[in-house]
């Protein structure tokens, strides 16, 4: 929590599975380790087995009890219809929900006239694999319109090999795609920015600090060459670089 904090992020958005999940019994430990950080924490709703809109407005209102937690990221929104959510999610008050979907519609009236309708507060992007900077204004432009909040989301790369064992691969550039992601998403006028990710170690998008290890059937890697880095300065420096593009934006740059 503490290098999250010090790269100048002032949020956390945890992957939550349902509740009694595993990931709903650590937020035990990781909403007052992320308050003694100085961080909020905001939760992603993931498409876990029998979520409906239903389910869904039961565990805004239970994770808002519980933990106090009012920012809400709801993945593969478009799994059911507006009219399906706006019974359970438009009544709800006190929190902001965000909704994301296929990255080509989201650049679409239809995709902000669906979150509109359905009641989310806000659009976010979260895929990093085929997204470029240039797609963030066009997405926050047309959520403005229809009155949502604009969350565009950087990240470093892609490699799909251990979570779906695929193909799907982004290279990181030594740092250039995160540069270029960073650049677009300040440029869209955006209403907050999301990272995908901090650790997300198996779809190869995190930013955290990094060692070369090795396990049967797969080896991660180092930072080594972003930004001419190598070593232990390697190892930091998407934090680093994160700290600077969070500066920038705070300064309205």
């Amino acid at each position: 929590m503490s290098q999250i904090a010090g790269a100048g992020i002032n949020q956390i958005i945890s992957s939550w599975w349902g509740q009694g999940s595993i990931e709903d019994q650590r937020l035990s430990g990781v909403v007052p380790a992320a308050q003694a950080a100085n961080l909020s924490v905001a939760v992603h709703i993931e498409d876990y087995s029998g979520r409906t809109p239903q389910s869904v407005a039961s565990d805004i209102a239970y994770l808002k009890a519980k933990w106090g937690i009012t920012d809400f990221y709801i993945w593969d929104s478009q799994q059911y219809s507006a009219a399906e959510w706006a019974p359970y999610i438009k009544p709800i008050t006190g929190v902001t929900i965000f909704a994301t979907g296929d990255p080509g519609q989201m650049q679409t009236g239809a995709f902000d006239a669906f979150a509109a309708a359905a009641g989310f507060q806000g659009v976010y992007t979260y895929e990093v694999y085929d997204e470029q900077g240039s797609d963030f204004g066009p997405v926050c432009a047309e959520a403005h319109s229809y009155g949502l909040l604009c969350s565009p989301s950087v990240g470093p790369g892609f490699i799909d090999a251990r979570a779906n064992n695929d193909s799907r691969y982004r290279s990181r550039q030594n740092g250039a795609v995160y540069d270029s992601l960073w650049s677009g998403a300040l440029n869209a006028n955006p209403d907050t920015i999301s990272i995908t990710s901090y650790n997300e170690w198996h779809e190869g998008t995190q930013i955290e600090p990094a060692t070369p290890m090795c396990i049967p059937g797969y080896c991660y890697k180092n930072y080594d060459g972003a930004w001419g880095e190598s070593g232990t300065a390697a190892s930091y420096a998407y934090l680093n670089r994160t700290a600077q593009w969070v500066a920038l934006y705070r300064n309205g740059l």
